[in-house]
């Protein structure tokens, strides 16, 4: 159980990578100076585990992390220290930060949000007896789901947006208004987005702010088109366990997923085809994030066994009789039928080539994922 919050320049990190002016022409492989793999700071203060954490979209060294100890915690990352802890109702597993950076959302297991506002200044006295203004946070709203699994949520990616996206257990999309004066949020639709339950929602951040994306324990991820009414332009079929993170890069040209597969996906969202060959990794990712202003891709995870994982996931331990009797079953059934495979099972059939291939890129170097985040720069796959 990790309680510490490592915080890395990856500005430090991607100069000691070569040359990223021009990301796709950069070697598929991670970096290797010693040196960048070094923390430049721990933030120490949680008292179990660190579940998500963010940074403010307007304080570039302002950060805020959420545990299962029932706090949240805020911190300046610039002096590498806790600035001030609020207490919650319950175990925290998601924040999200609103566009304008005045509000912090808070999600606990109990399905319940917490709005914490990030305005308000109070006076305080310096050890030099001078008298400062200082940021004060505190908890302004909740509202509790009943018999609503909640998951991931987010504002859209306008400044001053009231739109609120609630991501829940049974494959829907709550879309809500934020009243940021009343500190309210109201139901006015949602949608059914996947069979499964969704997991993870991430925006475009670019200019164009056309896309938002939703992974799902359906094993999909979903692209949708805001401008003409949130509508599923096209979904990425290449995983095969429940989707738990997605991001988006800086200019919005990519989008990368991840499952509790052995691989992260990249892929233009405009078309959902792979634009360079997946990152093959040890592990199940919890988290991934591209850099603000290039295309290099951070990612972290756990430390259970993938192969474990995956057996349990794709019902690989199933009876060797039982199994026998359905691949019989399914071949009769697809017997003639070979040449119209659908496009899910064809990504899929890729997948499965990839691994057991020649090329891994990564697979050799991922010794330990939890507790590290380990950069990566694509080598962009260009068409003839």
């Amino acid at each position: 159980m990790d309680q510490t919050i490592r915080v890395w320049d990856a500005e430090r990190a991607l100069s000691g990578g070569g040359n990223t002016n021009n990301a796709s022409r950069s070697r598929s492989t991670p970096t290797t100076n010693n040196n960048n793999n070094i923390p430049n700071g721990r933030l120490l203060g949680h008292r179990d585990s660190v579940e998500q954490l963010r940074f403010s979209p307007v304080h570039t060294d302002e950060l805020v992390s959420v545990s299962s100890d029932k706090t949240v915690k805020f911190w300046d990352v610039r002096q590498k220290k806790e600035v001030q802890s609020i207490p919650t109702h319950g175990e925290n597993i998601n924040v999200a930060w609103s566009p304008n950076g005045k509000t912090v959302c808070v999600g606990d297991k109990n399905d319940t949000l917490t709005f914490i506002d990030c305005t308000t200044m109070r006076a305080v006295k310096t050890a030099s007896g001078k008298e400062v203004e200082v940021r004060h946070r505190k908890p302004i709203s909740r509202k509790v789901f009943k018999e609503t699994e909640v998951n991931e949520f987010a504002w859209d990616r306008e400044k001053e947006s009231e739109k609120f996206f609630v991501l829940t257990g049974d494959g829907k999309v709550q879309c809500n208004v934020w009243d940021e004066t009343k500190h309210t949020i109201k139901n006015v639709h949602e949608f059914v987005a996947h069979t499964g339950g969704c997991y993870t929602i991430a925006f475009d951040p670019s200019e164009k702010k056309t896309h938002f994306a939703i992974g799902s324990a359906d094993s999909l991820v979903s692209i949708w088109n805001i401008p003409v009414g949130y509508m599923c332009l096209r979904t990425v079929a290449r995983h095969e366990t429940p989707v738990r993170t997605v991001a988006f890069s800086h200019d919005g040209n990519f989008l990368a997923s991840a499952s509790e597969d052995d691989f992260i996906d990249i892929c233009d969202p405009v078309s959902s085809k792979r634009v360079c060959e997946p990152i093959f990794v040890r592990a199940p990712m919890n988290a991934l994030a591209w850099h603000p202003k290039t295309h290099a891709l951070a990612y972290a995870g756990d430390q259970e066994d993938l192969n474990k994982r995956k057996r349990e996931a794709l019902n690989l331990d199933e009876d060797l009789d039982a199994k026998a009797s359905r691949m019989e079953e399914e071949e009769r059934g697809n017997a003639g039928g070979r040449g119209g495979a659908s496009i899910e099972e064809n990504d899929r059939d890729d997948n499965r080539r990839r691994r057991s291939g020649n090329i891994k890129p990564n697979v050799n170097k991922v010794q330990q994922v939890e507790g590290i985040v380990r950069l990566w720069i694509p080598k962009l796959v260009v068409d003839e």
